[in-house]
């Protein structure tokens, strides 16, 4: 003590301080562990966002061990489930997350680019607190393993399916999933007839009832009039599984992937008709459509389906004039989380909104392109290749959010909701997953 202050590094009021921060450090040590019983500090824990749950793992050795407990992740699903508990609600907390497939062009001039980085996956979010300025928030995710094209099969319970190439023939096959918060990945095994023409169509999803989440691919063979049907169950243990063909001809086309609502995989098919793959006893269902689908036509008409607020929904684009969204609701409340045959009569469809179109082309003879989520504030989100835009339903006004090719000059390839999760796919029986790490030259 001497020597520090001959040499004027001792300061009075130090070994005060000192004696402070240590008797802080030593409450907090053991506060943490103590200030509330585990079961309570898990419950609060759970209904934390993903991202501030692992920033939580490193406060002490109490809740990391809490945060590790093989319960965990579904319990902090549960507390993210809709009404209806039939799969994570992509609005949490005020902001509303998804996931954007960007794509950056292959070549500049006569430079060749790598195309193994082509393709890239982001995670954003959109702060719906209307007392606060509107903002996205842009974290990159990695694909793995790289490939040249992908397609986004769907996300559920944050959980992510990735597909090769949605432009039609074999290579539009589910390939992988991944969980980018816990940084699992799988392998699906792979469509062995490439040799052949045609194309697949996919779907990813998850089912209350079963508590299980499978993808689903149909394949058509070129000169044959059905579609065959295989269905892989995450943690089935029997890989690709092969069910009876189907003679709906679902419509090829990388702007109307199947989406998921009410426990079922939904596709249009090439007369304007809605098909419905139950996920829990696997059996395709034609569902009644809205009026507007029976103006069908493929050139003067243009339709997608979508999951907006929670339902499912048919938007309806007119030669470029409006676009009509149409949504299926219930009619009473009932327990049951999906749609069956007899009870088609407590469901119907009903035109929520119409957006007038004129003006509000991003690029000429381009439509009001894909529209992919509704906010609790009455907002549409959507983009068109750079342009991500919110639409304000209650004052008919559109609004740029963000220039992708000014910013980071990328092209909007494909987005979708997502909410980020500890759904494990180890956890859910598939032992061949691997640990991804961040991409080379990333944190």
């Amino acid at each position: 003590m001497e020597k520090e202050e001959s040499q004027g590094w001792f300061n009075p009021s130090m070994k005060k301080k000192r004696s402070n921060r240590s008797k802080a450090a030593s409450y907090i040590g053991v506060g943490m562990e103590n200030l509330l019983p585990p079961e309570v500090t898990i419950d609060i824990l759970s209904r934390l966002p993903a991202e501030s749950v692992l920033q939580c793992k490193f406060v002490c050795k109490a809740w990391r061990s809490l945060l590790q407990d093989p319960s965990f992740p579904h319990m902090h699903l549960l507390s993210r489930l809709d009404d209806d508990h039939n799969a994570a609600s992509a609005s949490a907390f005020g902001r509303l997350g998804f996931i954007f497939l960007s794509w950056l062009p292959n070549s500049k001039g006569n430079k060749l680019l790598d195309k193994k980085k082509g393709y890239k996956l982001h995670y954003a979010e959109y702060d719906e607190n209307p007392k606060q300025s509107h903002r996205t928030l842009f974290v990159r995710m990695n694909l793995h393993p790289p490939v040249n094209t992908h397609h986004i099969v769907g996300s559920c319970n944050g959980l992510i399916c990735i597909a090769v190439n949605p432009y039609g023939g074999f290579d539009c096959d589910p390939i992988y999933i991944c969980n980018p918060i816990t940084r699992e990945c799988l392998n699906l095994p792979k469509f062995n007839e490439r040799y052949l023409r045609g194309y697949i169509m996919s779907g990813f999803g998850y089912h209350c009832s079963t508590n299980e989440y499978k993808v689903v691919r149909i394949y058509y063979l070129s000169g044959e009039p059905f579609g065959r049907v295989q269905v892989y169950t995450l943690g089935g243990g029997s890989g690709w599984r092969h069910k009876e063909n189907i003679s709906f001809s679902l419509l090829l086309h990388h702007d109307s992937p199947a989406v998921l609502a009410n426990g079922a995989l939904h596709w249009l098919d090439d007369e304007g008709k809605i098909v419905a793959f139950d996920l829990a006893d696997e059996e395709f269902r034609l569902l009644p459509s809205p009026p507007c689908l029976l103006l069908y036509n493929e050139h003067k008409y243009w339709f997608q389906l979508r999951v907006l607020g929670g339902r499912l929904c048919v938007v309806h684009q007119n030669q470029g004039k409006s676009s009509d969204i149409w949504s299926l609701k219930k009619k009473k409340k009932n327990g049951n989380c999906d749609i069956k045959e007899p009870e088609y009569q407590f469901w119907s469809w009903s035109k929520e909104f119409s957006i007038k179109l004129k003006g509000m082309f991003v690029r000429e003879n381009e439509p009001f392109s894909q529209l992919f989520a509704l906010t609790k504030n009455c907002e549409v989100l959507f983009y068109n290749h750079t342009i991500l835009s919110r639409y304000d339903l209650k004052t008919a006004t559109l609004e740029k959010l963000l220039n992708m090719d000014k910013c980071f000059f990328l092209y909007f390839f494909e987005a979708i909701p997502h909410m980020n999760s500890f759904v494990s796919l180890k956890a859910l029986g598939e032992e061949d997953t691997q640990i991804i790490g961040p991409a080379e030259g990333e944190e």
